[in-house]
């Protein structure tokens, strides 16, 4: 059993639908290659629980945030322009359209 942790990326979210999930765990998701051949990094889980809203994040991790993870993140603000700016230069070059945000999403312990 996993403990409850909040996930932080900057990039895009996009909502999973149960007939793309195979893909995902077989790291063969569109997205999550186009992702990969851009230097972009992407997480997706069931970040719903019993009521299963699966999620997958494209860009940056910043952190996760929990008791058997990370207790801090710090960004300074040059740092957070230079993400934002790294992040949706990547996702264009990828052909990823979206409006890039930070995200913050908490996973229940499991």
């Amino acid at each position: 059993m996993s403990a409850s942790a909040c996930v932080a990326y900057i990039g895009l979210r996009f909502e999973v639908a149960p007939d793309e999930i195979e893909a995902l765990e077989n790291q063969k998701d569109n997205r999550q290659a186009s992702a990969r051949s851009a230097g972009l990094t992407s997480y997706w889980a069931n970040f719903g629980g019993d009521a299963e809203r699966y999620l997958l994040l494209i860009g940056t991790q910043i952190g996760i945030l929990g008791p058997e993870n990370a207790s801090s993140v710090q960004l300074l603000d040059q740092n957070l322009t230079a993400i934002l700016s790294d992040v949706s230069a990547k996702l264009e070059a990828a052909g990823i359209m979206g409006s890039v945000s930070l995200h913050l999403e908490w996973l229940k312990d499991a």
